[in-house]
């Protein structure tokens, strides 16, 4: 076999780990709005938006994982290459901590925040995102891994079926589907709240993530081009805002359920694309997504987002003890919220280095495999590629 070329998608991109950071940081600023009561209603109503740091995540993993499935598709062992790099990267932080939450919590938190003794069932499989009632508790946010997982588990084969100058046009249609289907939902049923978690409804960052990496990979965006990226970012996020705030309560969920989310994800997908093209780009363009903190916070994130929620209800729970004039004073919600991150953050780092990257390691044995003429092949493209997109071999 000859010597096979890196492919774009095991070049490594800091600043999609400051993209990752970002996103943490949204997500955990949602639930510091849940829970303190104290600060300003300016703040919390700002700091509740970070929901939609999901769906930067949609994109960012969109982007990542279909640009190794295109970079990978003529790979000899495509599907045992792929589920076994997932299965390594997520399974063991998820079914270890899954094993703790199932068999230890019941035993110290409240039962009304624990999943109902009938669901549990579901978070074995990934399928927590489609109970009929949600609830939130603290495995509540497991809903956003079942749906990447269960779009890891059906987009390799679609993008092995479908040539990859066919799959823009059909991420589209999908895409176009999605939103005409959930108006037309909406107009004739109203909203209900598992509309926000069911896959077939929140996969529009994933789609629009998929097709920014089809983009980068069939493309040359000019330098002027990739300058307006984060304006076509900012305008679309813009919209959503003001949709989101100019409406009463009913409304501002039909808007987020039929438009909302298309609206995010073109957001984020031109902000995931600015970040991945501007890397090779001087100056100030790339630094702020560069910038340390950031960055660490994105390497991490996996571990944040699992174990900050339980740790947020564990460490309110603690103070509750105290005085309530302590408890209540704003002076004490900005230590807890210093507290509770540098708590979540410390733990992910814990077991990212201690415990997951034993079998991160373990990722080498299933490199993608290449029949000699195709490594032939992918060597005259890497040679005549100008593609500067590329994605995080730690996807």
């Amino acid at each position: 076999m000859s010597p096979v070329p890196v492919p774009l998608s095991n070049r490594k991109l800091v600043a999609l780990d400051g993209v990752r950071g970002l996103a943490i940081v949204a997500v955990m600023q949602t639930h510091i709005a849940i829970q303190q009561v104290s600060l300003s209603p300016l703040l919390r109503g700002t700091f509740a938006l970070g929901w939609a740091g999901v769906d930067l995540f949609f994109v960012l993993s969109g982007f990542l994982i279909t640009g190794i499935l295109l970079d990978t598709r003529q790979s000899t062992n495509y599907f045992r290459s792929f589920y076994a790099r997932r299965v390594l990267r997520i399974f063991p932080l998820y079914y270890g901590f899954l094993a703790v939450a199932l068999l230890i919590f019941p035993f110290v938190v409240n039962p009304d925040f624990m999943p109902a003794p009938s669901h549990r069932w579901l978070y074995v499989c990934y399928l927590a995102n489609w109970q009929p009632h949600a609830q939130w508790h603290v495995l509540g946010h497991f809903w956003s891994l079942c749906v990447e997982e269960q779009f890891y588990f059906l987009w390799p084969l679609v993008v092995l079926l479908v040539s990859p100058r066919r799959l823009l046009p059909l991420i589209v249609v999908l895409e176009l589907l999605l939103v005409g289907g959930r108006s037309w939902w909406l107009w004739t049923h109203s909203q209900v709240p598992t509309e926000y978690l069911t896959t077939v409804t929140r996969i529009d960052g994933l789609l629009l993530g998929a097709a920014s990496a089809l983009l980068v990979r069939q493309f040359r965006m000019p330098r002027s081009g990739i300058r307006v990226l984060p304006w076509i970012a900012l305008l679309f996020l813009a919209t959503f805002v003001a949709g989101y705030h100019m409406l009463g309560h009913n409304a501002r969920h039909a808007f987020t359920q039929s438009i909302g989310f298309a609206l995010l994800a073109i957001s984020f997908a031109a902000f995931v694309l600015y970040a991945a093209l501007s890397e090779a780009e001087p100056g100030w363009r790339k630094t702020w997504l560069h910038w340390k903190p950031l960055v660490i916070f994105g390497k991490y994130s996996y571990g944040i987002y699992v174990f900050h929620y339980p740790i947020f209800y564990f460490a309110e729970r603690l103070c509750r003890r105290l005085p309530y004039a302590v408890h209540q004073s704003i002076w004490f919600a900005w230590l807890l919220i210093g507290a509770e991150c540098a708590l979540s953050f410390i733990v992910a780092s814990l077991s990212y280095n201690f415990f997951e990257k034993r079998f991160l390691a373990l990722k080498d044995r299933f490199e993608p495999v290449y029949q000699e003429a195709v490594s032939t092949r992918l060597s005259a493209v890497d040679a005549s590629s100008s593609l500067c997109a590329t994605v995080d071999r730690n996807a």
